[in-house]
């Protein structure tokens, strides 16, 4: 059994974590692939997700 510390101190998420999912598009400002948030759902009408850059920050939302 692990001990509360270790618990605590163990990487538990990919390189970018679980909350992003990469998806096959492009960035618009720098043209690397973009990343979708799960643990973000914007409630307008229709639901939004947002999607990130990592390589140059830029932030996006679509009903995808």
């Amino acid at each position: 059994m692990k001990t509360w510390e270790e618990y605590l101190n163990e990487d538990i998420y990919g390189e970018y974590g679980e909350i992003y999912e990469p998806v096959e598009v492009e960035c618009p400002k720098c043209k690397n692939r973009l990343y979708k948030r799960t643990d973000i759902v914007l409630t307008s009408y229709p639901p939004q997700h947002q999607y990130e850059c990592m390589e140059c920050g830029w932030v996006g939302y679509a009903r995808k």
